[in-house]
């Protein structure tokens, strides 16, 4: 195969371009190596190497570090593999590998996400987000519309959305829910509060996703406008 470019990145990588459009990245010791040049041929034995050898371990541990941290979408894993350098054969085995030792798993994301943030941004805002963190659209909504009977089972995310008394999650939405225990944590009484302070909290909602037709109903204040 064809080097058809050595392009520096900083003084210790390079990204080679071959005369098939396909690229990788390599540090400046592996060129040497491989005896890599411009406008040079590398033969079909060292590019194995190089993929197989070099890269898709290397592609392993990258996501593994990653993951150390906090747990990632697969297509979080996947953009910051494109973003380095990697050819799309190589983060597919990286990703592979992942999955097979249930190092990533999106509906275990989703879910711990949506556990987390449930009764604290609107569902709406929750769907978003996971859609922005490559969430399949069939499996946040599956999740979120889950979510109440999720919380009925569970005793401690009940309390939270619901109160010690427990609240049947079909008597009123999510949302509504949500906003309630906002409202508890952060201490706002809409009986008490004067015109400015209901105002921030409403604003403070309406950031968090939540619509305006909820925060009435949650607020008893029909004539929010």
């Amino acid at each position: 195969m064809r080097v058809e470019e050595l392009r520096k990145i900083t003084d210790r990588k390079y990204r080679v371009l071959l005369e098939d459009g396909s690229s990788f990245v390599l540090y400046a010791g592996e060129l040497r190596r491989f005896h890599i040049e411009e406008g040079g041929l590398i033969a079909e034995e060292a590019l194995k190497e190089i993929m197989d050898g070099i890269l898709l371990k290397r592609a392993k541990l990258r996501c593994m570090n990653l993951l150390k941290s906090m747990d990632r979408t697969v297509s979080q894993l996947t953009a910051v593999l494109k973003r380095d350098g990697y050819p799309d054969r190589i983060i597919q085995g990286a990703l592979e590998y992942m999955a097979a030792c249930h190092y990533t798993d999106d509906r275990r994301y989703a879910e711990n996400y949506i556990r987390l943030r449930a009764g604290k941004r609107s569902l709406k805002q929750i769907r978003y987000d996971l859609l922005g963190k490559g969430i399949e659209a069939g499996l946040a909504s599956e999740l979120l519309e889950q979510l109440p009977s999720s919380a009925g089972d569970d005793p401690l995310l009940s309390q939270e959305l619901y109160g010690e008394q427990g609240r049947d999650p079909a008597e009123e939405s999510p949302d509504i829910s949500a906003i309630r225990l906002l409202m508890r944590k952060r201490h706002f009484d809409p009986g008490e509060a004067d015109f400015d302070q209901s105002r921030r909290f409403i604003q403070y909602l309406m950031r968090k996703g939540f619509s305006l037709t909820d925060i009435r109903k949650a607020l008893g204040r029909d004539n929010i406008e």
